[in-house]
């Protein structure tokens, strides 16, 4: 006998019982029980027990060679009734093109939602900088106790520290781009700004990132007075200097003196952000190479295999004390600070990404709870057909695996529609609130999570969808088809939890719409604030000279004075004024003082104040400034320059219940004394969110750079042409950048803050939505299966307003329920959020309060619907029916 042809050679039973039990599992206990009968049956024709057996045996073909046919038979078999599940369930799907749609919508925002900001959490937070070896990668930077953040690092305290550790494998310094980096590349004829920073040759070799075309910086570009060299990004070589291939080793002029391009860095390499030319630090000369008064850098250190950050602080840290002592009038006061790269890059983004992927959590968890609330009563629904099924032989597997199988569909199609939703979502939200996060560069949709999310809402739809089906499967066949003559006994078995769903929905909902809430306040808290001047109908832009052509103080302060004089002429301007650092711009000038009334102390322990940069005579009047006390400047005070004008700020804090007017403040060595003539009302300088710091005001002296205010009698854009004119007339390789509005200024400032607003009432609107919707299922459902109940109250007189009110009170004792939960977890979740808000308090009663009275208001909405359905319920067709 061939034992391949084994399947088809057996007795007509024993093929038969092949057939019906192969999928089942069961058919090597049966096989056994076969060979024993026929090893009976030829030990009673006189053969031995064994020679009974072995006859056995060969009479079937083999009992492994058996197995194996039927392992070979389910696996086919296996396949073919996947394949008639997944057309059966899509048959069922498209004949409830409701449910269908509603489960596909629903999972597919959960899944999108969690896809699109877990991938902005991907790439600013988690994914690893493109540097070699970036989790080691250390930024290093100096802090004074009394200032209000880190300062950067001298650069003598680079050399040291390079010299003396032992705790990194290499070390590099990078000037930092704040307000003032910026260059003017090429001449009279075409003339742009760009960002720019000095580093040192190493700078390169630690982050593992050298030009794509010519070369990087070597050690002698580091001697004063050495070859004036620079660095292109790709974009400015692609741009401005048209992708010439010719470019490397010719001569460009940056601020008005020769510089050879040495080299090309590759595509998207911007470090530090938005950089886009590169000097070595030879620029700098030899006084600013020994210049220790003056932070302007950032050291970059790589650790050594078995050194911890703390480690490296606490060294550095030491070496530090050591400079203090050496040099008690610049190092004291002054410590180390050292983190990853990655937080010096991300900044204080942190939080506030960290809070809407809790949010987008909650959404997942209510989109699957309202799915699990739908599959259930589906379920419940099909109690018949699952009965029906089990009486014609149908196995509890093979329910169990239709219902995987329509739960494959569902997650299938949602996630395809989640892809379009998260993509959609980002981009809107981001184009909205003109948020620029850190890293967005690298911004894209993490396909790794999509599948994860996917299978997570797989597994939770399908695991607790199919307690129905697991259920159906025990019970006996005939009594599940007389419950579904009952039309609904088996939901009712299933209310408790389909309730308990509603439930936890409905307080996760709420937990959400009180975060939104909370931010919501805060962002009409912040937009109250008085910034300390009037944004409206001002125009702004940022004027630099180059500094071979202005290299006198005399000649950069001349050129300021002629061009504050041609503005006003323009047509619409009214007033025009000049500061070095802009209101909203967070750029400041901190530096200690001394009263001349009052005893000399330690400079290292004298006041500390924000120097609010120089300012032209009239620019309070400009801003709109209020001016409380005293006088602003006059031509006069321009010229000596031997008066200030000081904040309130400041007049609080070291002049309480006196009058500052008319004292004197002086610098180290009680030098350079200057006269207080006027005290201002406070300027938001670092942000609407920010404390009132002190801050004095000078007029300007010989500024490279300088920031011009228009206040306009019309739309301000509308003199740009003007201005670039004036600035031309008096030297065409003067270029005009960084135009804006102050209007503009101000919203950019609130954009993180609109950003996460944004996203918090959406995923709130979104909760309260799903909830609605999971409250009006439940319902709808008991509505459906109580329609004998409610028949018979009618027809013993309930009135129809009996019934709604019957129906509300269920949905209500839900949503109630619901919202005494969520107001304790919000109470305690909210509190994450707490950095996040201004002038309001994670646990603000209002707001709680607001988002239950709006939650209950949907949920009563969301009840009157199917109550409103029972109430046209005909008494006598439900009598009928029953």
């Amino acid at each position: 006998m061939n034992p391949e042809r084994w399947p088809f050679t057996l007795p007509l039973r024993l093929r038969s019982l092949f057939r019906r039990r192969q999928a089942d599992g069961e058919l090597d206990e049966e096989l056994r029980d076969h060979v024993e009968r026929k090893a009976r049956e030829y030990a009673g024709r006189g053969m031995s027990g064994e020679g009974a057996r072995r006859a056995a045996l060969i009479e079937l073909g083999g009992l492994e060679q058996a197995k194996e046919a039927c392992r070979d038979a389910r696996r086919v078999n296996w396949v073919q009734d996947m394949v008639q599940d997944l057309r059966y369930g899509s048959r069922i799907l498209r004949k409830s093109p409701g449910f269908t749609t509603v489960v596909v919508v629903t999972l597919a925002l959960g899944i999108g939602a969690n896809t699109a900001i877990f991938s902005v959490v991907d790439s600013i937070l988690l994914r690893s900088l493109p540097f070699k070896g970036a989790d080691r990668l250390v930024d290093i930077t100096e802090y004074d106790p009394g200032r209000v953040d880190s300062a950067g690092v001298p650069f003598p305290d680079y050399v040291v520290w390079k010299q003396q550790n032992t705790v990194f494998e290499e070390t590099a310094a990078y000037f930092l781009i704040n307000a003032s980096n910026d260059v003017v590349l090429g001449g009279a004829s075409s003339a742009e700004r760009e960002r720019y920073s000095t580093v040192t040759n190493s700078f390169f070799d630690i982050l593992g990132v050298h030009p794509e075309r010519g070369h990087g910086f070597s050690a002698s570009d580091e001697v004063p007075g050495g070859a004036k060299v620079f660095l292109a990004s790709d974009a400015l070589w692609r741009g401005m200097l048209g992708g010439d291939p010719h470019a490397i080793g010719k001569t460009y002029l940056l601020d008005g003196e020769n510089y050879t391009l040495a080299g090309v860095m590759p595509p998207g390499f911007d470090f530090p952000k938005g950089c886009s030319v590169w000097v070595p630090t030879s620029t700098l000369g030899a006084r600013g190479l020994h210049d220790r008064i003056s932070h302007p850098y950032h050291v970059l250190g790589r650790l050594r295999p078995g050194t911890s950050l703390s480690q490296a602080e606490a060294q550095i840290e030491t070496i530090q004390e050591r400079l203090a002592k050496a040099y008690p009038n610049a190092e004291a006061d002054w410590h180390v600070r050292a983190q990853p790269l990655l937080d010096e890059i991300v900044g204080d983004v942190k939080p506030s990404l960290l809070v809407l992927l809790d949010a987008v959590g909650f959404i997942l968890l209510i989109a699957c709870t309202n799915v699990v609330n739908l599959m259930l009563a589906r379920s419940s629904a099909r109690e018949r057909e699952f009965a029906i099924r089990s009486a014609l032989g149908a196995g509890r597997m093979r329910l169990l695996r239709q219902n995987v199988a329509e739960g494959f569909l569902l997650v299938s199609m949602s996630s395809v529609l989640a892809v379009a939703f998260a993509k959609w979502g980002l981009a809107l939200a981001v184009s909205l609130t003109s948020v620029h996060l850190p890293r967005m560069e690298s911004l894209r949709l993490s396909v790794p999570l999509l599948a994860f999310l996917a299978a997570v809402a797989a597994l939770t739809t399908s695991l607790v969808g199919l307690a129905p089906a697991l259920q159906g499967s025990r019970q006996d066949p005939q009594g599940g088809l007389r419950e579904g003559q009952r039309a609904g006994t088996m939901g009712r078995r299933s209310q408790r939890l389909r309730n308990g769903l509603v439930v936890s929905e409905v307080a996760l909902a709420l937990v959400l719409l009180c975060g939104a809430g909370l931010m919501l306040r805060s962002f009409l808290q912040l937009n109250r604030v008085n910034p300390g001047f009037q944004p409206g109908h001002l125009l702004t832009f940022k004027v630099a000279l180059p500094g071979a052509e202005y290299p006198k103080s005399e000649q950069t302060k001349a050129f300021f004075d002629r061009l504050l004089e041609r503005l006003p002429s323009i047509p619409g301007v009214r007033d025009a004024a000049a500061i070095t650092f802009l209101p909203l711009s967070g750029q400041s000038d901190w530096g200690r003082f001394e009263i001349e009334e009052r005893p000399a102390v330690d400079w290292s322990h004298a006041p500390l104040v924000d120097g609010g940069g120089g300012v032209s005579i009239n620019y309070f009047r400009t801003l709109g400034i209020a001016l409380l006390r005293g006088r602003e400047f006059t031509t006069a005070d321009a010229q000596n320059r031997n008066t200030i004008v000081i904040n309130e700020a400041t007049a609080e804090k070291f002049w309480p219940g006196a009058d500052p007017l008319g004292q004197h403040i002086v610098g180290r060595n009680r030098s350079n004394p200057r006269e207080i003539i006027g005290i201002v009302a406070d300027v938001k300088s670092a942000g609407l969110d920010a404390q009132d710091e002190p801050e004095m005001y000078a007029p300007y002296g010989g500024a490279w750079y300088m920031n011009f205010v228009l206040r306009t009698n019309q739309e301000p854009a509308s003199v740009i042409f003007a201005v670039r004119a004036q600035v031309a007339a008096l030297d065409k390789g003067v270029p005009v950048y960084q135009v804006a509005t102050m209007d503009q200024l101000l919203s950019r400032s609130l954009a993180p803050e609109r950003f996460d607003l944004f996203l918090l009432a959406l995923f709130g609107l979104l909760a309260l939505g799903l909830a609605a919707v999971g409250i009006y299922g439940v319902l709808a459902f008991s509505v459906s299966g109580r329609t004998q109940e409610i028949g018979v109250r009618q027809a013993l007189g309930a009135h129809q307003g009996d019934i709604l009110r019957l129906i509300v009170r269920q949905g209500m004792k839900l949503a109630v329920a619901g919202i005494l939960l969520g107001i304790g977890g919000a109470a305690i979740l909210t509190r994450l959020m707490a950095s996040l808000l201004y002038g309001v308090s994670a646990t603000d009663p209002e707001t709680f309060l607001a988002a239950a009275v709006l939650l209950a208001m949907v949920a009563m909405m969301a009840c009157y619907v199917p109550a409103r359905r029972a109430t046209r319920v005909a008494p006598m067709a439900a009598l009928r029916c029953e």
